[in-house]
């Protein structure tokens, strides 16, 4: 395979364009091309500004799926990017299109905007652009009955069809580091054999976090040092228990890049462990009961940097913020008013048993709060020492020193049983 062939088709894995998409819009040049050219930075920086809203806006669509227990994995929604258009062109899935929309858009709740400030939808024949002052989106495939069935099935629309800016959408946004959040969004189909994808930001880093698909490993290599990377950007791997893969993104100085060779390795891994199936019903980021008069806002930043403080009284206060009374919050989590006036006073909450109480009545994933540690145990099983003569045990002690000798293993010779273990006389 020629070299210009292997960047077609490590483009193909990185944004979902067929070869021949590619070759079409750009053509194929001789000779490898610059660092991240192969899916080009947005130019404008409003455009950067919008699509790194836009990756906030489809970080909290995944995570509402996710809870949600949908049958379609989350990082399966976007299934193609089309970078180097005249406007960024993203292919979602039907399954998934109304829960995007429905954070994406513009909805006004008390003196704020929900969703992304300033999008209005444009629907077409074939497509639906979303536009803003900054920039602008199209998701490709959306018709005009599609959207139609959309806002038939309750999308709210009065902002996102309006001729006018509300005032309210002019609002200080937050500081984001957007070079790498909307450099993320062009390359999302990267995670598209995880079970789900989350991100935080960290000051003036990104942090993304997944379980299952690509190691932290493929995907810190491809977004750094491939012809497929996010220019001028360093990323950091690392993992954690039960499969969960991160890797922090930072900016730094294009002086001090240094080209290396492409990482072929990490290409053959990330294609090795991509394939995409159904979604994992993850019990520990569920919420114990769906509470319909309560409104989803478990996704939005403030709210989820209060729960991962248990910082209580912001909680509180944000729910009341978007209409819910103090009655209502009293209800739900079987406090006395008093206690909820005391809380929303800037009382503490510290005990464990409040916390998960309040957190299952309201319907906050536990997962959120640090509190999803009440999965069942593995049942310890009894172990059959007492039933072995001395011969079977000298077997079983032959057989364990026989794969010291060869290296197969390095443990100390036992009963793997916990019974049998603190049975033992120390």
């Amino acid at each position: 395979m020629s070299t210009s062939s292997q960047h077609l088709v490590k483009r193909y894995w990185c944004t979902g364009e067929t070869p021949n998409m590619v070759r079409r819009q750009r053509g194929v040049e001789p000779g490898p091309p610059a660092p991240g050219s192969l899916v080009p930075c947005a130019r404008k920086p409003g455009q950067r500004r919008f699509e790194a809203a836009l990756l906030q806006a489809a970080n909290r669509a995944m995570a509402g799926m996710r809870r949600r227990g949908h049958a379609l994995r989350p990082t399966s929604r976007v299934s193609r990017v089309r970078p180097d258009a005249k406007a960024l062109g993203l292919r979602i899935h039907d399954a998934a299109l109304d829960h995007l929309l429905a954070e994406v858009l513009p909805v006004a709740v008390g003196d704020r905007v929900r969703g992304v400030a300033g999008l209005r939808a444009c629907p077409r024949r074939d497509h639906l652009d979303l536009r803003s002052p900054d920039g602008e989106v199209r998701l490709l495939g959306v018709t005009r009955e599609r959207w139609r069935r959309a806002v038939a099935a309750g999308l709210p629309v009065d902002l996102a069809l309006s001729d006018h800016l509300d005032p309210r959408e002019s609002a200080p946004r937050p500081s984001l580091p957007v070079d790498l959040m909307s450099g993320v969004l062009r390359r999302l189909p990267l995670w598209r054999g995880a079970a789900w994808l989350d991100g935080v930001v960290v000051g003036d880093a990104l942090e993304l976090y997944w379980r299952g698909g690509p190691s932290s490993g493929s995907v810190a290599a491809i977004l750094a040092g491939s012809t497929c990377g996010i220019p001028a950007s360093a990323a950091e791997p690392y993992r954690f228990r039960d499969a969960v893969r991160g890797v922090a993104l930072s900016t730094v100085d294009t002086g001090a890049v240094v080209r290396a060779e492409e990482p072929e390795w990490a290409w053959l891994e990330w294609a090795a462990a991509t394939a995409p199936g159904p979604a994992v019903d993850e019990r520990a980021v569920r919420p114990a009961r769906e509470l319909e008069d309560l409104p989803d806002v478990w996704e939005q930043h403030e709210m989820r940097a209060a729960l991962a403080l248990r910082d209580m009284t912001t909680v509180y206060r944000l729910l009341t913020h978007h209409g819910v009374s103090r009655d209502r919050i009293a209800a739900a989590t079987g406090q006395p008013g008093a206690e909820v006036d005391h809380v929303l006073s800037g009382a503490k909450v510290e005990s464990y048993e409040a916390l998960s109480r309040i957190a299952k009545g309201l319907g906050v994933p536990l997962g959120y709060m640090g509190l999803a540690h009440d999965e069942p145990t593995a049942s310890d099983d009894r172990c059959d020492c007492a039933n072995l003569d001395e011969r079977a045990k000298r077997d079983r002690f032959l057989a364990h020193a026989a794969l010291v000798t060869v290296g197969s293993t390095s443990g100390a010779w036992g009963c793997p049983s916990e019974s049998c273990r603190s049975a033992r006389p120390v």
